[in-house]
């Protein structure tokens, strides 16, 4: 556990101590003094008024008048503490740590605890190397749980092929570093509660650190034996009913909102002054277009205040609690001695409450403004990965042909369909007839079902599988992403086979990132260098970018508001209930690879 005073280490200087006592006494002004604040007392659950003093990137006095260098006059705004965001994949942003900053850290999110499990499938422990080497030093504080399913199924469950494979002695390296909190959300799950090895030793390495949890829909004795592995946290659940049971059961619900998963209106209603202390926000997997134009860790405050939510829990569960679920003891309260991670805020325009949601004045990292902070960064990326090797390394070229199904009906037959649901993750496992003609599955006289296949791309082995999926909608053009959590293999939905292969090579063109293309030769995309992953760019370039891909999305008719985070997890395995990866569709109740067409 790190406890407060134990990250900022200088602290156990006599001189630095004392020179913060000192001020603290009032005996030295302090570097900043923050007046006409309500400020939050996170430990009473009150609004509280006085000077809140800051020296040496600390709080060192509240409620007492100070004298100091400099003094921010709050004219009556509200402080409260910096968001945490409490998972995160930063890869899913497209955007560096560095680039990621800059856009969140003017929302309010002075911390993230992020899970780099997404480079990890792609380049093994240098990926999580270079997620803590690529984060470090930056203007707010990127905390990492080391992934713990590289690749998402292994064994027995092999259900994908990553480009790497991660045992409990390949990331027991990370389990000293400084930022590295515990062990990242246990995916498999039926791994974990019947004992597998590996999965043992993993959680044994980290048996004194935390241990995320990803558990969508488990309950009752399983979900007991989960906590008994010592999982402290989930993400995962969709509903309150799922939510409560796992806080009853003592594991903290982090509530998401996040490109494609958005669980925020359904479980916000959790939050009251009890659960502030148990209950954390999380973006998860959240792209810099939504984040522009509504929010990060913000977004979820907002939705929280409209509802009606007490803001004093509304701003508790935002940092007090994740702070505490972490273990990181030195933030997220307003008190002497805790870092000055805080947020200058007031109602929204012509507001006297907050009913109608915030309007972040400033924010202070370590007591200095955060528009300061990012300006002072470096200009460049300080941190490359692997450049010396393509991103796709496809077999052979992929044609038309090679997304032909199998079918045994002259005219139509039943068939399994991957139902996506929109704004979730989670899908549904449709039997639906369809058309047929020669041998193969015929689509175009099939409204609303494209194909869907994913091709493997870390060892060119030519794997690859093709199914159907209902919920794109698309009628004159195709989508494809080399993001295709976790293993991110290349992934590609169309209204056509000849679509499909056209968008498939562009994609290889660019060596990875988002393609659309029409069947009217309009094409628009984003190339992603770093792992097929992310770019180095400004989030606004990478904003613009997928503000215009989403145009020609909608124009080839796909009525999804976030189609490329939702293409993408269609090739989670463990998360049910239909789902496809190169080895094929995956049954993810059963965990079983099954047939498109269904045996008559």
């Amino acid at each position: 556990m790190v406890s407060k005073g134990h990250i900022d280490q200088i602290s156990s200087a006599p001189k630095i101590l004392g020179d913060r006592l000192a001020v603290a006494r009032g005996d030295k002004p302090a570097e900043l003094v923050i007046r006409n604040a309500h400020w939050l007392d996170v430990f009473s659950g009150t609004w509280q008024t006085g000077d809140v003093a800051i020296f040496d990137g600390l709080i060192v006095g509240v409620s007492d008048s100070y004298e100091a260098k400099s003094v921010i006059d709050a004219k009556g705004a509200a402080l409260v503490p910096g968001f945490i965001d409490s998972h995160v994949h930063i890869e899913s942003s497209m955007m560096t740590p560095r680039q990621f900053a800059k856009a969140v850290l003017p929302r309010g999110t002075t911390a993230v605890i992020w899970d780099p499990h997404e480079i990890a499938n792609v380049k093994g422990t240098a990926g999580i190397q270079w997620a803590l080497d690529s984060s470090e030093g930056l203007p707010m504080d990127f905390f990492v749980m080391v992934p713990s399913c590289v690749p998402s199924t292994s064994g027995d469950l092999n259900l994908e092929t990553s480009g790497a494979s991660l045992t409990a002695k390949d990331i027991a390296q990370f389990a000293g570093h400084p930022r590295v909190l515990g062990l990242a959300e246990m995916m498999n799950w039926p791994g974990l509660v019947h004992g597998d090895k590996d999965v043992v030793d993993k959680l044994l390495v980290f048996q004194d650190k935390r241990r995320d949890g990803h558990c969508p829909g488990l309950s009752g004795k399983l979900l007991n034996a989960y906590g008994v592995a010592g999982i402290h946290s989930c993400h995962e659940s969709t509903t309150k009913a799922e939510a409560s049971e796992k806080l009853t059961k003592g594991i903290h619900v982090l509530i998401r909102e996040g490109s494609c998963a958005k669980d925020a209106d359904e479980l916000l209603p959790l939050v009251n002054s009890w659960t502030s202390a148990t209950v954390g926000y999380c973006s998860d997997d959240r792209n810099p277009l939504d984040i522009e134009e509504a929010g990060h860790l913000d977004c979820i405050v907002n939705k929280a205040l409209i509802m009606g939510l007490d803001p004093v829990a509304v701003f508790r569960a935002a940092s007090f609690a994740p702070a505490r679920m972490y273990g990181l003891g030195d933030r997220g309260a307003v008190a002497p001695g805790y870092r000055a991670d805080l947020v200058l805020l007031r109602p929204v325009a012509g507001e006297r409450d907050f009913s109608k949601g915030v309007s972040i004045e400033k924010v202070l990292r370590g007591g200095a403004e955060a528009s300061t902070l990012l300006s002072g960064m470096l200009p460049v990326e300080r941190v490359n990965l692997d450049k010396g090797k393509a991103n796709l390394q496809i077999k052979g070229t992929i044609k038309a042909s090679d997304f032909e199904i199998l079918a045994r009906g002259n005219e139509t037959t039943k068939a399994r369909v991957i139902g996506v649901r929109p704004r979730q993750i989670v899908t549904d496992h449709l039997e639906l007839d369809v058309a047929c003609s020669d041998g193969k599955i015929s689509l175009s006289p099939t409204p609303g079902i494209n194909k869907i296949s994913v091709i493997e791309r870390h060892q060119a082995s030519g794997q690859m599988a093709t199914a159907l999926v209902k919920g794109f909608s698309l009628v004159n053009g195709a989508i494809a992403t080399s993001i295709n959590h976790d293993c991110h293999n290349v992934i590609v939905t169309g209204s056509s086979d000849e679509l499909m292969a056209r968008a498939v090579d562009e994609l290889r063109k660019i060596d990875g990132g988002i393609v659309v293309v029409s069947s009217a030769g309009k094409i628009a995309s984003m190339a992603l260098p770093i792992g097929g992953l992310m770019t180095s760019e400004e989030p606004e370039h990478v904003a613009e970018s997928l503000r215009h891909l989403k145009q020609l999305a909608r124009d080839i008719g796909c009525t999804l508001e976030e189609p490329f985070l939702q293409l993408s997890f269609l090739a989670l395995p463990v998360i049910p209930s239909l789902k496809i990866t190169d080895r094929g569709l995956v049954d993810g109740t059963t965990f079983k690879v099954v047939a498109v067409e269904m045996e008559k």
